[in-house]
């Protein structure tokens, strides 16, 4: 079974039955907290999870994996974002990556890792959702 399967199958077990996946997107979740009891991953530093962003007209939600067995799921119902705007993700002294950074009761960070074109079609889900989030 692909990522976009496995995480299809996790976002139908999390939406309700009258809801239906609206768009989607491969990209990353700039992890910050929660997984810094993995071997190798320092504390402190942001973790990217390569997985499938979606959302319905109810929810944002997220499916990917670390190391393909544990996996990471969000469930972002809209009433809950507050904000959803554009940050930089800082790689070193002198890079850095345009993200969307969603704000609810946490912050949750989405990149495409400086891919510029990946980016752009990030930034258009995003219209998409907001789209959704100002029609409610």
């Amino acid at each position: 079974m692909s990522l976009k399967e496995r995480a299809i199958k996790e976002f139908q077990s999390k939406i309700d039955s009258g809801e239906e996946i609206r768009g989607f997107i491969f990209t990353h979740y700039e992890s910050e907290s929660g997984l810094s009891g993995l071997v190798g991953v320092p504390n402190g530093n942001h973790m990217p999870i390569k997985g499938v962003l979606a959302y319905t007209d109810k929810s944002l939600l997220f499916y990917g994996e670390v190391f393909k067995k544990l996996p990471i799921v969000l469930h972002i119902p809209f009433y809950k974002i507050k904000e959803i705007k554009t940050g930089k993700q800082i790689f070193t002294i002198f890079k850095s990556s345009p993200t969307f950074v969603v704000i609810h009761d946490d912050r949750e960070v989405f990149s495409t890792r400086g891919n510029q074109e990946e980016f752009i079609k990030l930034e258009s889900f995003f219209e998409s959702v907001n789209d959704v989030l100002l029609a409610k």
